[in-house]
């Protein structure tokens, strides 16, 4: 097959449209697999950065160690890696990859933003900008980390809730999230 006949066989392919009656808006493979990456990516640089600044407030004493810092930093490091496998491999097939990518996101930016805290505002007080604005996000994101751990309990492993009837469970977990969240912060 020519070059140019493979690109009429991909113009010519019909769109089938979505559950909206829209066309599906898939990613690309190429695009997941770079999106997925870069979570990753982003995590992991999270992560590390977040466990630099707990060992730079060990230096000095009676500096509060951020409670869940080994916690953030399995999940963190684990669902972001477990997430762009799956992500990369079955990227419109089922969510379970971007839903693992994202709670290992929103762990790296609890360790990050609880050991920039920390650092900022207690081991080297005005040291570094945005102590204050770092607490604030932790006090706030863990409602939201909570919540998707929530929906990969539903989620998990296909991707689909069990029934339908399962749906107001996930709504009651959406409102509860958005709740807790505007509540929190």
């Amino acid at each position: 097959m020519s070059v140019a006949a493979g690109r009429e066989v991909r113009m010519k392919r019909k769109r089938t449209p979505g559950p909206s009656g829209h066309e599906d808006a898939r990613i690309s493979p190429r695009a997941a697999a770079w999106l997925a990456r870069s979570v990753c990516a982003v995590s992991l640089t999270l992560a590390g950065t977040g466990l630099l600044l707990l060992a730079l407030c060990q230096e000095h004493p009676g500096v509060p160690v951020f409670e869940e810092w080994v916690e953030d930093t399995v999940i963190a490091v684990g669902f972001s890696l477990v997430g762009a496998v799956i992500a990369h491999r079955f990227p419109s097939h089922n969510p379970i990859g971007w839903l693992f990518c994202v709670l290992g996101l929103v762990a790296a930016v609890l360790l990050f933003c609880g050991e920039y805290a920390a650092y900022s505002l207690v081991a080297r007080p005005g040291s570094l900008p945005g102590g204050e604005a770092a607490a604030w996000v932790v006090t706030w994101l863990w409602v939201l980390h909570s919540g998707l751990f929530a929906f990969l309990g539903l989620l998990f492993p296909d991707g689909r809730l069990p029934t339908p009837r399962w749906r107001y469970y996930a709504w009651t977990v959406v409102v509860a999230m958005v709740f807790g969240t505007v509540t929190a912060a």
